[in-house]
């Protein structure tokens, strides 16, 4: 029987897997940054935002340094957030 490799250490330490966790990084961290400033703009609701932006970040950055199967889901669990808590508020 074999254990599941949840890493994916296959492609992310070739230099187009690399590429791929600086671009994870670069564009998770700026979507981050569009929330937050849409969090400015907002009457009510800022808090969820603001949530919602900083864990965007932090999900991106940690996906980029050790991607896993886990930590790619929530990344795009909070990408899929964003929609959904802009047409709550």
């Amino acid at each position: 029987m074999t254990t599941a490799d949840l890493v994916l250490d296959a492609w992310a330490l070739k230099p187009a897997g690399k590429a791929v966790r600086v671009g994870i990084a670069a564009a998770g961290l700026a979507t981050a940054t569009l929330v937050l400033l849409m969090a400015t703009t907002l009457a009510s609701g800022t808090w969820m935002v603001v949530l919602v932006g900083v864990s965007l970040a932090a999900t991106s950055i940690r996906a980029a340094r050790y991607p896993t199967l886990v930590r790619l889901s929530a990344l795009t669990a909070n990408l899929l957030a964003i929609p959904l808590f802009g047409q709550m508020i």
